[in-house]
């Protein structure tokens, strides 16, 4: 059995065009859409198509339809102001929010239905002069944001089968009516230094905040991530700075002010034109300016930022040398040898002192990487050296240094005070003398040379470590730096018989090579030539090889030096 009325399109009807018989619930008929039956007078069809006892028939008539009872709202007296909800995270709990709304604005409802069935929307149109209801999470991009403010608010309900939908539209005050927060700090605070952050986080929140003067939370209900950590970082010279802004702050860097900004305790990025030129270190041992900002909850709003300071002191590191025993070919980079405890980035100085194959004195000065690979650094500690009239970084990096000379240059205090400009730690350069000090019979005029030992020998190793968030640690191992193994191969074969004028243009000499490749230093190559010329006359020379006539040997020997190799000799005759 099919019940149908006679409806009317909700647009494109114009005198029966646009009406037909449609389903009581409405529906779509020629692409034109029909409501469902509506309240008043309508004029009804039944139809059935019958079966094999009794046949179909179609009947209309007119019926009255009348509307649901509307739902009835019981309101509490105005004027309405409800408090913003928030979560712990301090967003907007819109929810929760829109449920205090209702609360605070129906008394009851007829019927009564769940919070749950009701939508409660606000006025979104910028001007507030049409309506433009939307939920109030609303993020779109042409609306007004929902917030603290005067709003018209829409609460509505849909409707059952017994209640046509009904809704109130009233006028309502939002406001945050969290508490106040407020962080204090302590002064005259300090603490030690850790590499992890987050434990200096702790200690700021533990140590620095005075929570019985601060308007927060209870303090166990709340971590580190409630809050906001800074402080005033200075970009010094040696934070990994590119070459642009190493020139372009050259004097600032010169006379201590260096780039200041305030930055979160993990450091920041400094970017000039999108481009990163250096790192702000994060927080590390020193006098600091520090702020501290509570974020908010759903109870407080977020505090302003207090300021303050707090004295991080250095922490200690242990340092160890692993004593090690390569070839001179093994390029030896002292960094390898030395661990620390903690782990953590330091720079090295690394101090060799031994004696070499050659059995002389031997003492070296490795540098932190940044000393010798960083052009910007090496620009500005040369620009520093050479205003006081002292040897530059260029300068020893090429030639060296004497003990004097190094011992001079950094019993200065006026060096001493444009390195530690600079950044430089100039404790960590005291400890090296104190170490060159103790050296067994160190004179003042032997020459340090710049850089690992590249000549075999047995050697002390002192290592030095430079950060300046730690005390300055010393450790010490060995080196053993042994000869590579080469093989003596002659420079010409010249048979066992040569006549004078063969002799004369002959090279008699020898060389060393490794795997068949000549090797680029032969100053350990020594050669003797003895015998007797054919007026038996005694014939000996380390230098000049014979051209008279008469019989000789030479020998051929590797005398010190970093290479290691068997004699090699031969016997020879030179006639007419």
């Amino acid at each position: 059995m099919t019940i149908q009325y006679y409806g009317k399109a909700e647009s494109g009807s114009v005198g029966n065009l646009g009406k037909n018989w449609v389903a009581l619930d409405g529906e779509t008929v020629n692409l034109l859409t029909y409501p469902a039956i509506p309240a008043g007078k309508q004029k009804i069809r039944i139809l059935w198509d019958g079966n094999e006892e009794y046949s179909g028939f179609e009947k209309e008539t007119d019926v009255t339809m009348t509307e649901r009872e509307q739902m009835k709202f019981n309101l509490k007296e105005a004027p309405y102001e409800v408090g913003l909800v928030f979560d712990h995270d301090q967003n907007i709990d819109y929810t929760a929010t829109a449920k205090a709304i209702y609360e605070a604005v129906v008394e009851s409802t007829e019927p009564e239905v769940d919070f749950d069935e009701f939508e409660v929307k606000y006025n979104a149109d910028p001007s507030g002069l049409i309506e433009n209801f939307k939920p109030l999470d609303d993020e779109s991009l042409v609306t007004k944001k929902f917030g603290p403010g005067s709003w018209k608010i829409r609460i509505s309900w849909g409707g059952s089968r017994n209640y046509a939908p009904g809704s109130v539209t009233v006028s309502v005050a939002v406001t945050d009516n969290r508490i106040n927060s407020k962080v204090v700090l302590k002064s005259e605070i300090s603490f030690t230094y850790n590499k992890d952050v987050e434990a200096v986080k702790q200690a700021v929140l533990d140590n620095v905040i005075d929570w019985e003067n601060s308007e927060l939370p209870e303090w166990d209900t709340l971590s580190v991530d409630d809050f906001t950590f800074s402080y005033n970082a200075r970009l010094s010279l040696l934070d990994g700075l590119s070459s642009e802004l190493g020139d372009s702050f050259a004097d600032k860097f010169l006379n201590g002010e260096g780039i200041r900004d305030d930055v979160p305790f993990e450091g920041k990025s400094y970017e000039l034109g999108g481009k990163v030129l250096g790192s702000f270190p994060q927080i590390g041992a020193g006098e600091q300016k520090i702020k501290v900002t509570f974020k908010g909850n759903s109870e407080y709003r977020a505090s302003e930022e207090a300021e303050g300071s707090v004295t991080i002191n250095k922490a200690n590191v242990k340092v160890s040398v692993n004593s090690a025993s390569r070839y001179v070919s093994e390029a030896v980079k002292g960094g390898e040898l030395v661990s620390t405890d903690p782990e953590d980035q330091f720079n090295l100085y690394i101090i060799y002192a031994g004696i070499t194959s050659n059995v002389t004195t031997g003492v070296y000065l490795e540098l932190p990487e940044q000393y010798t690979s960083n052009s910007t650094v090496i620009k500005i500690v040369d620009k520093a050296l050479e205003s006081l009239n002292q040897p530059t970084l260029t300068e020893m990096l090429q030639n060296g240094i004497t003990v004097g000379e190094l011992r001079k240059l950094l019993n200065a205090s006026e060096v001493i005070d444009v390195l530690k400009k600079i950044g430089v730690d100039t404790g960590a350069l005291g400890q090296v003398i104190k170490v060159i000090n103790k050296l067994p019979s160190i004179a003042d005029n032997l020459r340090i040379s710049i850089g690992a030992p590249n000549h075999a020998g047995i050697y002390s190793v002192t290592a030095v470590t430079d950060n300046k968030n730690y005390n300055t640690g010393v450790g010490a191992g060995a080196l053993v730096l042994k000869a590579d193994k080469a093989k003596l191969v002659w420079n010409q074969s010249i048979g066992k018989k040569i006549s004078a004028a063969e002799a004369a243009g002959a090279d008699f000499g020898a060389h060393l090579e490794i795997g068949g490749e000549r090797v680029g230093d032969q100053s350990s190559v020594s050669v003797l030539y003895s015998g007797f010329t054919s007026k038996w006359r005694a014939y000996s020379s380390t230098t000049t090889p014979p051209t008279e006539p008469g019989r000789y040997t030479m020998t051929v020997v590797v005398l010190g030096g970093n290479y290691l190799a068997s004699p090699i000799n031969r016997s020879f005759q030179i006639t007419k």
